[in-house]
């Protein structure tokens, strides 16, 4: 059996009939931070429980204002919502008055709460715009309703706006949160080129994104870039659509221009992730469509072979995950009396990337010799005899052929579909225009036809990515047997040559990942790997391995 819970583990007070009296009242105002048109009504609020107060003789003992704090927190987690359950415990009142019942929550849970909690201190609630009082049944009734009520309408709110939201993002303009490096908002609301000037580098913000893409593409790392425009004394900074312009730091980071560069916006289209679907809105391009491509390759092959190391070319670069942070493992050489041993060590442990040593990954370092070589074995003997695992992805190739007719069967049925709301949204129009339908109507038929479009749009979305998937598996086999039977006649060559850049061809072409989950700490550190090959099983290490 539950029990209601009491406000700070005590047990509720034996008050006076004189201190439950409801003619002593406690005021309690709240106005929520997402409600932003009724900001400025907590004044309003206050003004009209006083006036409240004085026509019907009540005794105010305390005022209690939560400005902006949402109505879906319990009572017991707001500041004055807590002060005054605490007052409510010590008998200071026996009524607590509210302009009306969805200030004191705005989801039922929330106000079912607030009523266990003050009834349990012997406090009735009452709105002073509302027929109820909680001293009767019917009144606690009527709370009750008036509690799904406001949730209802909460709801409905937040789905409106949602729609609304998502109505104005196809018409091409912002809805709000930090605007992409490189642009402003002009004068209806879209997004346009930046023309805020960066004085250390005597360009605009727009531009320095296109230097940024044109360095890139012209075999720069983000790496290098990060270092420079730091060298310039270069600021990073976040604007918003307000005009408030926020530095988010002294330093430029990789991880953040690697979301720069990668991001689709510089190229014309931006999508906006909403429940009802992606809906793109097109964009001013600051770079066109073949440079944002070329930096793409670039940023791959920057993964893969560095160029800024004079020891050696790390085989697996590129390939190896953090399994604790998720960082990539990069190459690492130690100076020793005879020479340098080499080791793979996740990102996260870099000054460059973390210059807090409380922020460093503490991941195990790994001898990248032995691993490369484990790795190179497994690979040397797939080039060998690869009959038996390609025979495998030349079932499921069958296979996904075989799905094909199906596909594209429900792809023309989607099709027919989204076509079927396009003469659903035409009809509507025109009842509209020949006054047979109300506004109101017309706009909640319509939402409902752009939700329904935005499903069917995904699930063409869907499908088309399984279509593009066997595609590129396909040209992936396709590629592999190729290569493999040129790799069989020159396995000797590359051995005895140590061809690294023809070995990591080959590990590009058969390993998909390598995963290595840190355990233990200090000197019980171990390293626990997962290989994850393309054409084959994945294969884990336990800790009893050399290198771990």
């Amino acid at each position: 059996m539950s029990h209601p819970i009491v406000p700070n583990g005590k047990a509720p007070k034996q008050a006076s009939h004189t201190q439950l009296a409801t003619s002593q009242v406690a005021l309690y105002m709240r106005v929520s931070s997402e409600d932003q048109a009724e900001r400025g009504t907590i004044g309003a609020q206050r003004d009209f429980l006083r006036q409240f107060a004085t026509l019907y003789s009540l005794s105010v003992v305390d005022e209690y204002e939560d400005d902006g704090v949402t109505g879906t927190l319990p009572l017991s987690q707001r500041p004055a919502g807590r002060r005054l359950l605490d007052d409510a415990q010590s008998g200071r009142f026996g009524c607590a008055l509210v302009y009306r019942v969805d200030r004191l929550g705005r989801s039922l849970t929330a106000l079912l709460e607030a009523h266990t909690m003050l009834s349990q201190a012997g406090i009735t609630i009452r709105s002073a715009t509302e027929p109820f009082d909680t001293s009767t049944p019917i009144g606690t009734f009527l709370f009750q309703l008036l509690g799904s009520l406001a949730e209802l309408e909460k709801s409905t709110i937040i789905e409106r706006m949602t729609l609304g939201r998502d109505r104005i993002a196809r018409d091409g303009k912002w809805t709000g949160g930090t605007i992409p490096l490189g642009y402003d908002l002009g004068a209806e609301g879209r997004l346009v080129p930046s023309t805020r000037l960066i004085p250390e580098l005597g360009m605009t913000e727009a531009e320095l994104v296109q230097n940024l893409f044109q360095r890139i593409a012209e075999g720069s790392t983000s790496l290098a870039e990060c270092h420079r425009l730091n060298a310039l004394g270069v600021i990073t900074a976040r604007s918003y659509g307000n005009g408030k312009v926020v530095n988010v730091g002294a330093l430029w980071r990789p991880s953040r221009l690697n979301k720069v560069l990668k991001n689709t916006v510089y190229t014309g289209v931006h999508a906006l992730k909403s429940h009802h679907g992606h809906i793109a809105r097109a964009v001013e391009p600051l770079v066109e469509q073949a440079t944002w491509d070329a930096v793409q390759v670039q940023l791959r092959a920057n993964q893969c072979l560095p160029k800024n190391t004079v020891h050696r070319l790390y085989l697996l670069r590129s390939l190896i995950t953090c399994g604790l942070c998720g960082s990539r493992y990069i190459g690492m050489p130690v100076s020793r009396r005879n020479g340098h041993d080499f080791y793979y060590r996740c990102g996260a442990q870099t000054t460059s990337h973390r210059p807090e040593p409380a922020g460093r990954c503490p991941a195990k370092i790994i001898k990248a010799a032995e691993l490369e070589d484990l790795i190179w074995q497994d690979c040397r003997a797939f080039i060998r005899d690869p009959e038996k695992a390609l025979a495998e992805v030349s079932r499921q190739l069958g296979e996904r052929r075989s799905q094909s007719d199906r596909v594209i069967e429900e792809q023309h049925r989607l099709q027919q579909a989204l076509g079927e709301k396009a003469l659903e949204r035409d009809r509507i129009m025109t009842l509209f225009r020949r006054g047979r339908i109300a506004l109101q109507d017309a706009e909640m038929h319509l939402d409902v036809i752009e939700r329904e479009t935005a499903e069917l749009r995904t699930a063409l979305g869907a499908i088309q990515a399984q279509q593009d998937l066997a595609e590129a598996f396909a040209a992936h086999y396709q590629k592999a047997t190729t290569l493999l039977e040129q790799l069989r006649n020159e396995l000797e060559v590359i051995e005895s040559t140590n061809d690294i850049g023809a070995k990591r061809q080959v590990v590009e072409l058969l390993v998909a990942g390598i995963r290595v989950d840190t355990v233990g700490a200090g000197k019980d550190k171990r390293a626990r790997i997962t290989i994850t090959y393309t054409f084959t099983p994945k294969r884990a290490l336990d800790s009893t391995t050399p290198y771990s």
